[in-house]
């Protein structure tokens, strides 16, 4: 209900339409109730007297009053269809705002496949619903409550075999809403694990081919379908049987009105043959109410846990904030030395609550202008440790500065201006090259873009293609191969000018000959500090330091030649992967 309640909140500026709609509401309502009282003044008066002027006064009556009903229901459908698509529209800007502003910790939290689901499926349910609920949820009792009044007040001997219908529509639609509606959130839990499975091997199908797991792909699938179908299933069984259920009863009760009444008709007591037929009429528009829940409480069933799911994500706060009074960072200001101050890091678990440390007792600072390397195996915290010196996590233990102040005192977007960062997965976005390359810049120029290019080593395969730096990009960058992804990735972020550049293993799919060009070029134009993770030695071995990383702590720092003499892990790293092979300089 809180959830309801806040979609009224929502439709505040809106009253007067709500307003209208209500009058239109009440309009249709009272045409559709006209036409039974006038049909007994036609019937009795009318076809019973046979008197033709009658019949066509009350005839065209009725004409009118359908007419208005039909008008007055036409423009309430326009009203809540310009509702329904507002708030659907207004639902979804608002939860993809949401998502934007979200840190890295929400969305290892809130999986893609998830938040799209909550945005498409769920919005769209929530839209149905809407427009099924200003159309009918005000018109079912208008209607209920006047027929049950007119037959209370015409034909009260008539009343006790209403009650007792209204009393058997009551139970239906309670047992309908004890058991239906929990099915639907069960079925939309199977719906958000299905759509998980399908976007995770859409994204990894060429592994699955490489793989030959097609089979096994299909069968998961197929089980999860399966899972949302029987869900489905399950839920529209008991709808399919309401209806029926209703209209059995209707046709009993139809059947003892013209029973009960035609016997009063032919014993003269005072009931006359119009009373007859608009106490049917007026038992199938009671009845009507009954039957539109029927339609209507399915998808407002479905509609609430959607409501729910949505507003969770618009609810859901960033991890990060910018504090009250944090500094913005000016670009040109900033000299680019970073210190890590004893720093201690562990990721949220999926319930929110701190998880395991994955880096503890960090110390380091780097210089101004300076190279550091930085290796370990998988898992040792590599890519943990440069996500917080643009602050994508907060620390968890003391801090990390930039030029001496504190990354949580720094606007989120001054810092990330100020530095350049390479994700380890290359990924593009759909549209051209250009597009990709000038994604962060704020040089817009092709002379901007085309050095940048050049230096991650681009320009070459970029000048080769028909459309060069104009050819479109495929989803995910589909139609390049790995090196080449990250290389315009490299060439997005040199793009950006940055005065602190992180380069998270972005040449790991490039040939160590093309690394080395992509090495040279950067230290050439770049004399900013510098950041490099890798798995290959080879990228490393010419920065000024080299931290090696183990379980998430320093095990070892220094420059290559220091290290070859004090750290046997760098040593072992260095002759798996390198041996004697390495000439003076750095290169084999």
């Amino acid at each position: 209900m809180n959830d309801f309640y806040r979609l009224l909140s929502l439709w505040r500026i809106y009253w007067k339409w709500l307003l209208v709609s209500l009058l239109l509401t009440l309009g249709t309502a009272l045409g559709m109730l006209a036409v039974p009282a006038l049909s007994e003044e036609l019937i009795n008066n009318g076809i019973m007297a046979n008197n033709f002027q009658i019949i066509l006064t009350y005839g065209g009556y009725m004409l009118l009053a359908g007419f208005l009903a039909g008008a007055f229901q036409a423009a309430n459908t326009l009203i809540a269809v310009r509702f329904s698509e507002r708030t659907a529209a207004y639902l979804r800007s608002e939860a993809y705002n949401r998502v934007q502003e979200f840190s890295f910790g929400n969305l290892d939290r809130l999986r893609p496949s998830d938040l799209l689901v909550r945005m498409t499926t769920d919005i769209q349910n929530i839209k149905i619903a809407i427009q099924q609920g200003i159309l009918n949820l005000v018109f079912s009792p208008v209607i209920l409550i006047v027929a049950v009044g007119y037959i209370a007040l015409n034909s009260p001997r008539l009343l006790w075999l209403m009650a007792g219908l209204l009393v058997i529509f009551l139970i239906l639609l309670c047992l309908y809403l004890t058991v239906v509606v929990p099915l639907f959130h069960q079925r939309q839990a199977k719906y958000d694990l299905m759509t998980r499975n399908l976007q995770e091997n859409m994204a990894g199908v060429r592994v699955v081919k490489a793989f030959v797991r097609q089979d096994l792909e299909k069968g998961k699938f197929g089980q999860g379908a399966a899972e949302v179908r029987e869900a489905s299933a399950k839920a529209q069984h008991y709808v399919a049987l309401l209806i029926p259920t209703m209209i059995l009863v209707v046709v009993f009760a139809l059947a003892a009105v013209y029973f009960l009444g035609g016997t009063l008709v032919m014993e003269g007591k005072g009931f006359s043959l119009g009373e007859v037929t608009a106490a049917v009429q007026y038992l199938i528009l009671m009845i009507m109410p009954f039957m539109i829940l029927g339609a209507v409480l399915p998808a407002i069933s479905s509609a609430r846990p959607s409501l729910k799911r949505v507003f969770e994500v618009i609810d859901t706060e960033p991890d990060i904030r910018d504090k009250e009074g944090a500094v913005a960072l000016e670009p040109a200001s900033v000299t680019g030395m970073i210190a890590f101050e004893n720093v201690s890091f562990g990721y949220l678990s999926p319930d929110g609550k701190p998880g395991p440390l994955v880096l503890r007792n960090i110390s380091l600072t780097i210089a101004p202008g300076e190279t550091l390397g930085i290796l370990g195996p998988t898992g040792s915290g590599k890519t943990s440790l440069i996500s917080l010196v643009p602050r994508f996590y907060d620390v968890t233990g003391g801090r990390v500065t930039i030029d001496g102040t504190d990354v949580r005192d720094i606007t989120q977007a001054s810092l990330r201006r100020c530095i350049g960062i390479c994700l380890q997965q290359p990924n593009l976005f759909s549209g051209t090259i250009r597009e990709n390359i000038l994604f962060g810049a704020d040089d817009q120029s092709d002379d901007n873009m085309i050095a940048a290019a050049r230096d991650a080593d681009a320009d070459g395969f970029i000048q080769n293609i028909p459309g060069n730096y104009n050819d479109t990009v495929a989803r995910r960058g589909a139609n390049f191969s790995g090196g080449q992804r990250q290389r315009i990735s490299i060439a997005r972020t040199l793009a950006t000018k940055p005065r602190i550049l992180i380069l998270d293993d972005s040449t790991s799919a490039c040939d160590v000959a093309t690394e080395a060009r992509i090495q040279d070029a950067i230290t050439k134009r770049f004399p900013v500090t510098r950041i490099i993770v890798a798995q290959r030695i080879s990228s490393v071995i010419a920065a000024d330091r080299i931290i090696l990383l183990e379980n998430g702590e320093i095990a070892a720092i220094g420059t290559h030649e220091e290290l070859m003499k004090t750290s046997a892990g760098y040593r072992e790293i260095f002759d798996s992967q390198l041996g004697s092979g390495i000439l003076a300089g750095g290169r084999r």
